[in-house]
């Protein structure tokens, strides 16, 4: 996963691996947050396995995107952070 922070002021890049963000850990940890009644503002509960079936989802859309970013936002003041996968 690339991460990059482009404005006036500040200029970074980051590199981190997807396997820390995209693992079976994350999606426990994914799914109780999101089932906790504490943290989430629906009802709705989201099972765990269709937590990893998003995560492999993501994962296959390195290929699927072919080099572009997974998000680019543009700020008014031209400032731009993008996200590859």
């Amino acid at each position: 996963m690339r991460i990059k922070v482009q404005s006036d002021d500040t200029n970074f890049r980051l590199w981190l691996p997807t396997r820390v963000f995209l693992n079976p850990l994350t999606a426990i940890i994914c799914a109780l947050v999101v089932n906790n009644a504490k943290y989430s503002k629906f009802s709705c509960k989201v099972p765990y396995s269709d937590i990893i079936r998003l995560f492999r989802a993501v994962k296959k859309s390195r290929h699927a995107l072919q080099g572009q970013p997974l998000v680019s936002v543009c700020n008014s003041d031209e400032s731009i952070v993008e996200i590859w996968i």
